[in-house]
Formats: C-alpha cells, structure tokens, sequence
C-alpha cells in the first residue's frame, strides 16, 4: 500500500494554447465522437509517461473497490479511455457546441424548488463525470450561479469559460491563495445566490475533515462544509456520469440537513459525511469514472 503523496493533483488542463485552441477549433462545428477513436491511440502513451496518476487510480480499483490486479489495470485503461472522452467533451461544450450533448437529470424537482425559494444554496460538485456540464445544459434565470474555479487554467481556457457561462447566468469565482475567494460566496449566499464548487479536491488550506468514504478514511476539504453548517445553507450533490456517447446522467441529491443543536464542527462533519455518500451510491455504479488523480484514501 502506497502512502498518501504530498502533492496533490493541480487540476489543470494539460496541452498548451495551442494544442488547446486547435481542439477547440476542431470542436467547434463537428460532433465530439469524431475525435474518440484518436484516444485508444494516445491514452496508453499517456499512461507511461504519467504512471504515477496511473498508479493511483490502480490502487483505486485494487484497495477500495478490491478488484483481482487484472481487473483493475483494465478498469485503470477504461477509466483512462472514459477521462480523455469527457476532456474532449468539455472542449466542445466551450467551443460552444453544446446542442450535440443529452442530460437526463435525476430529481430535478430538488433544484427547482431551491430556485423558487428566496435563500442561496451551494451545489456540491465532484471529479467524477462531467461536473461542468451542469451550468451549460441547466438554463435559468432566478438565480445567479457563482462557479468557484480553478485559477490555474492556460489563458485560453479561462477566456472560453468566461464567455460561455457569462451566457447562462454564471460568474467564475477563481480559487485564491489569499482565500478572498471565500468572501464571494459568502456574500453571494448571503444575497441569496448559488455557488457551485468541486468539493473533493483540496484548493488552497489545509483544513480538513476525515471522513469514511467507500470503506476508507478520506480528508475532504472543510471550507464548504463549514461555511454551510455556519449559514444554515441547503447543500445538493451534482454528479454527471457519462452513459454513452453524448449522452449523460445527471444525479442530483439533497444532502440532509445536520443537527443544529451540535456545535458547528460537527454540523460541517455530518454534511461532509452526507456528501460522500452521495458520492458512494454513484461512484458503487460508475467506478470507472472516478478522475482524482492522487491518493486520495490515507494509507492507500
């Protein structure tokens, strides 16, 4: 069993501005599946050079989901293969080709309801499946979405997202290292606003809170956590797996409210608790796109 590494997975889109802007290009017009047969060829090449994110999702499959080692290098390969489709997916939904893909959205009510209501919530997004597609395929105007993001991205990247989801009611929230970042959702909650966040990944602190997480202790980022339990805000889980193709399936789960009689800590561990267990109950029928490429599980 590996130790948990250091360095954590940036988040970053690799390939340059100009690998970057000729994906987009070719996007921009063609249906994405012309480009997947591309893949079987560069994902193993990828693989090699990158065998350390490759080690990882291995001991995934092998540690957590306790998979036979054939198996789990195989699923590693699917989840490589499935990881570069969703990449090529999210180009062509920033190319602005976004009509080509199909989101059938499980519990729609849950967000409906929210936005007829006057408070703000957080939608707690993940890196499995295709988070981004949410705020391209989910049109509405009641409520202005705050999308915290990485702020790493190459220039291209940032400049396609910004047009993109200005159009759809959404303003981008880039991660700080200062942590100015959680001054705007806070007051965006405050004026009844959305702020969606990938709540899996550890941006900047190092505050955590260790949660079971499909058998094993796991350290989630506490921010959100807190900042919920603190405001009294609804949190909902947002998963979009991919079914086949471009078509998507979109899980969409209320975490329960915590205990407002326990102090705040343990408010922000129960709604962490809850938000890894939605991530359970996908992550038990999609394992394969699973996309955090680092140890993610202590002493695994």
């Amino acid at each position: 069993m590996a130790q948990q590494t250091e360095v954590q997975w940036t988040g970053k889109t690799g390939g340059g501005n100009f690998g970057q802007r000729f994906v987009l290009g070719c996007l921009k017009s063609v249906k994405v599946t012309v480009l997947y047969p591309v893949l079987p060829l560069v994902v193993p090449v990828y693989c090699v050079v990158n065998h350390k994110a490759f080690g990882c999702i291995y001991r995934y499959f092998k540690e957590i989901h306790h998979y036979s080692g054939w198996k789990s290098f195989w699923k590693t390969i699917q989840n490589h293969l499935i990881f570069g489709q969703v990449v090529l997916d999210r180009f062509a939904v920033l190319a602005g080709n976004t009509e080509q893909f199909q989101l059938d959205i499980e519990n729609e009510e849950v967000i409906r309801q929210l936005l007829d209501q006057p408070g703000g919530f957080i939608i707690a997004g993940s890196h499995i499946g295709h988070f981004e597609l949410t705020g391209h395929c989910i049109r509405q105007s009641k409520k202005r979405i705050n999308a915290v993001i990485y702020g790493g991205e190459a220039a291209v990247i940032k400049q396609r997202r910004s047009n993109s989801f200005t159009q759809n009611n959404i303003r981008l929230v880039p991660v700080e290292e200062d942590l100015s970042h959680l001054f705007i959702i806070k007051d965006a909650l405050e004026h009844g606003e959305i702020v969606t966040i990938l709540c899996d990944r550890i941006w900047g602190s190092n505050k955590t809170l260790t949660v079971n997480f499909l058998g094993k202790e796991a350290k989630f980022p506490l921010g959100t956590f807190l900042l919920a339990a603190q405001m009294q805000v609804p949190v909902v889980s947002i998963v979009n797996t991919k079914v086949r193709g471009r078509h998507y399936h979109s899980t969409v789960q209320l975490l329960p409210s915590p205990d407002p009689s326990l102090p705040i800590r343990k408010q922000s561990e129960q709604i962490a608790a809850a938000y890894a267990k939605s991530l359970e109950s996908v992550l038990r029928k999609h394992p394969e796109q699973w996309f955090n490429y680092f140890d993610f599980w202590d002493g695994v």
